[in-house]
């Protein structure tokens, strides 16, 4: 799988396009947190066009044990589908991991100013 790190904005962004299976995202993004933990408080951008049509709740469980504390303020995981039902799976994301939004666009410009905008209504450090 794809995946690049904005180290100046923050932002871990894959794509799922390439990839066979959800057992192959899982095992890459698990690498990833394991070797950068702080990954888990990043805004996320998953290109998911098409995305793996294997994935399941065990996927999203395995992942949640694997993942570290939460943020500070929330993060967001914009997934970039066309998958007009997807919404719904990404709402029960978000009670899996705490201070995460996850939420759907269509194109990666979207992804970013919806990160943008999120990012703008945090709360500022002190």
């Amino acid at each position: 799988m794809h995946y690049e790190i904005d180290e100046e904005a923050k932002i871990l962004q894959f794509d799922m396009a390439s990839v066979r299976s959800a057992d192959e995202v899982l095992a890459t993004v698990m690498s990833l947190i394991a070797q950068r933990p702080e990954l888990c408080a990043w805004d996320w951008i998953a290109l998911g066009d098409p995305l793996p049509d294997d994935a399941s709740h065990e996927h999203l469980a395995k992942l949640s044990a694997a993942w570290g504390p939460p943020p500070a303020v929330e993060a967001v995981t914009a997934f970039v589908t066309p998958d007009a039902f997807f919404h719904l799976w990404a709402k029960v994301m978000d009670f899996q991991f705490v201070r995460r939004k996850h939420l759907v666009v269509r194109d990666v410009a979207a992804a970013r100013s919806l990160v943008e905008r999120r990012r703008a209504a945090r709360p500022q450090p002190r």
